[in-house]
C-alpha cells in the first residue's frame, strides 16, 4: 500500500503533543531544507484547514478559537515569555482592575491580536527572562506565580500600587 509524502507529513505533525508550531519546529519536524518547499507545503496545509496561521511564522492545528488564550499569548510572544503582571494580578485578587489585554513579559514590546484576544508583551533584560524561578511552565503556556507577577511589576514599575497589601517576604 503506498502512503504519500503528504500524508506521511500530516501524519506525523497531528501526532505531535504540541498545537502550536513555528515555521523553523515544522522544518525540522518534515525535514524540509528547503525555503520554497517548506512555504508551499504549509500554504497547501492552511488551504486544506490542517494549519492554522496565529501569526507570522506560527501556526495551530487546531483553530484559535478552541485554543487557550494563554498558550496562543505565549506563543507568539516567544519561547520564554510568559503570562504575567495584570493578567496574574487581577485573577489572584492583588489588583481590583480587570485588564482589557493578556499581559506577558517577553524578550520585547509589543501589542499583538490572535484569536479574538488582544496581548500587550513588555519586555526585560534577557537576564532576568531567563530566570524561570517562579514560573509555571506545562510545555504549551508558561504562568507567572503570583509572588513572580509582583516582583514583575515592581521591577517594570517600581512605583505600583497594589490594591492588596503584599506579605513583606515578596519583595
Amino acid at each position: 500500500m503506498y502512503i504519500s509524502r503528504n500524508t506521511m507529513k500530516q501524519k506525523k505533525l497531528l501526532e505531535q503533543d504540541k498545537r502550536l508550531f513555528r515555521t523553523a519546529d515544522l522544518a525540522v519536524l518534515w525535514q524540509i531544507t528547503n525555503k520554497n518547499t517548506l512555504l508551499t507545503t504549509i500554504k497547501r496545509y492552511r488551504q486544506n484547514r490542517i494549519l492554522y496561521r496565529v501569526a507570522q511564522g506560527v501556526y495551530s492545528t487546531i483553530p484559535l478559537t478552541r485554543l487557550n488564550p494563554f498558550e496562543l499569548g505565549c506563543a507568539v510572544a516567544g519561547p520564554l515569555a510568559y503570562i504575567s503582571l495584570e493578567s496574574v494580578l487581577s485573577q489572584e485578587g492583588i489588583i481590583n482592575q480587570q485588564p482589557n489585554k493578556i499581559t506577558l513579559i517577553g524578550k520585547k514590546n509589543q501589542e499583538f491580536e490572535a484569536g479574538g484576544h488582544t496581548f500587550l508583551c513588555r519586555y526585560v533584560n534577557p537576564t532576568y527572562l531567563v530566570n524561570r524561578d517562579g514560573i509555571e511552565d506545562n510545555g504549551r503556556q508558561a504562568v507567572a506565580t503570583t509572588k513572580r507577577a509582583v516582583r514583575d511589576m515592581l521591577y517594570l514599575k517600581p512605583q505600583y500600587h497594589f490594591d492588596r497589601p503584599i506579605p513583606k517576604g515578596w519583595l
